[in-house]
């Protein structure tokens, strides 16, 4: 993405302590505790209960407002704020509105083809992509090193041996997020800590979570807000690029290889 973590959130959010400090039902209320660090078990039915909601969605948009922290050599904090908008019909059609503090991209599936386009340039790839939205972020990842924005929606819960990793897990009390009430959830693993905001009642959406790195200097933050609309039914046009007179394909860089032509790219 990027600066923030690298690793799936699917394998990476499930392990934040609050250094000893749990947050009451009343968040008014501190009790500290030096009880050896516990796995609640609830906080671990809440993520499978998100995971297998997640994977059940078919049609949604999804904006989601994110900051990184970039840590300079001198020690300081930079925060650099990102923007994605997305449309998803899956399995196999996804477009991305993607605007940061220095640029923009514009991404495209639907279901044959990958395009990722500048729009103030209008410079523009698109290569062969596999049928599903799952399968696509997984090969241009690794043939092309590009990584989407918010993956994680998409495999969530999927590896069965992540559980393995979390070390203590607890619920810190309810919450609400832009006037809706969640529950508030922290998880604490070796290299990171994080927090999770699920959505009360029958869809249990994620709404916003929290990633600390502990094992990079100045142990850096990642932060997302998102807002969810269930009721959306893009149509297939906003899924598949048609370049203009104005739009100028170009090559695409295979890893650890030189640059070529991709056969399409200006189909």
């Amino acid at each position: 993405m990027r600066l923030q973590p690298k690793r799936r959130i699917a394998l990476i959010l499930a392990g934040l302590a609050l250094s000893g400090v749990v947050l009451a039902e009343d968040l008014g209320t501190v009790v500290t505790s030096t009880e050896t660090p516990t796995i609640d078990p609830a906080a671990m039915q809440a993520l499978n209960r998100m995971g297998a909601y997640l994977r059940g969605l078919k049609s949604f948009s999804l904006r989601a407002d994110d900051a990184v922290d970039e840590v300079l050599d001198s020690g300081q904090k930079i925060q650099v704020t990102k923007t994605v908008e997305l449309q998803v019909h899956k399995p196999d059609r996804l477009h991305a509105d993607i605007t940061t503090d220095r640029k923009a991209r514009e991404i495209f599936f639907d279901g044959k083809h990958f395009t990722l386009l500048e729009p103030e340039t209008r410079y523009f790839t698109t290569v062969a992509a596999p049928p599903t939205i799952r399968e696509m972020l997984t090969a241009v990842e690794t043939k092309y090193g590009i990584e989407f924005p918010l993956a994680d929606l998409f495999q969530w819960g999927e590896d069965a041996d992540a559980a393995a990793d979390i070390q203590e897990a607890m619920l810190v009390g309810a919450s609400k997020i832009d006037g809706q009430l969640a529950n508030h959830y922290a998880f604490r693993q070796d290299e990171i800590d994080w927090q999770i905001w699920i959505a009360q009642g029958e869809a249990p959406l994620p709404l916003r979570y929290v990633i600390t790195t502990k094992n990079e200097p100045g142990e850096p933050q990642y932060i997302a807000n998102l807002t969810w609309d269930m009721q959306v039914k893009p149509a297939d046009a906003v899924f598949t690029f048609t370049p203009s007179q104005d739009d100028h394909p170009i090559a695409i860089v295979v890893q650890d290889e030189t640059p070529a032509t991709q056969e399409g790219a200006a189909k």
